[in-house]
């Protein structure tokens, strides 16, 4: 699955992504998979790239050996992480899987307050904000099928805006 971090939080040096989106970029598989056969790893890892402006090659950022906070965007475009773990941990076989392009994971929380500070600022267009919004395919904590963790986790405004400033 190769994702592009399309909001952050804080927006100007973030701590954790807000709104992420899958994409098909086979150059980075390539540098991925290149790197991580010649460390000669297995299992599960995050490895992050950023595009050098200066001579337009992807740069080695960030390897976590680790879930990290949108893993579970994984499942709507067909890689459903934790059920691949499991999965191989029993010795079963796992079959290849790639994640379909387009899909989006959002956590509100933190992306509404950046995103609208990015809007007002003219950072971000009003209307692809809000359609990113409304048009997301996973949020990180609210679900109607079990909503006591967003519910909690609403609880935890006040605490961010005096902490934060959001």
């Amino acid at each position: 699955m190769v994702t592009r971090y399309g909001r952050q939080h804080p927006p100007q040096f973030g701590r954790s992504c807000t709104f992420v989106e899958t994409v098909e970029l086979p150059l980075l598989e390539e540098l991925a998979q290149r790197f991580l056969r010649r460390m000669g790893y297995y299992g599960l890892v995050e490895i992050e790239f950023k595009l050098d402006p200066r001579d337009g090659q992807y740069k080695l950022l960030d390897v976590n050996a680790r879930t990290w906070g949108y893993h579970q965007l994984g499942a709507a475009p067909g890689v459903d992480f934790p059920h691949i773990l499991f999965a191989d941990q029993l010795g079963e076989n796992v079959e290849p899987a790639r994640a379909r392009p387009g899909m989006s994971w959002i956590r509100l929380l933190t992306d509404l307050p950046g995103g609208i500070v990015n809007v007002m600022r003219g950072q971000l267009k009003f209307f692809p904000f809000v359609k990113s919004v409304l048009h997301s395919d996973t949020e990180a904590v609210f679900s109607l099928d079990d909503p006591l963790p967003g519910i909690a986790e609403t609880a935890l405004i006040p605490y961010l805006i005096h902490k934060r400033g959001f």
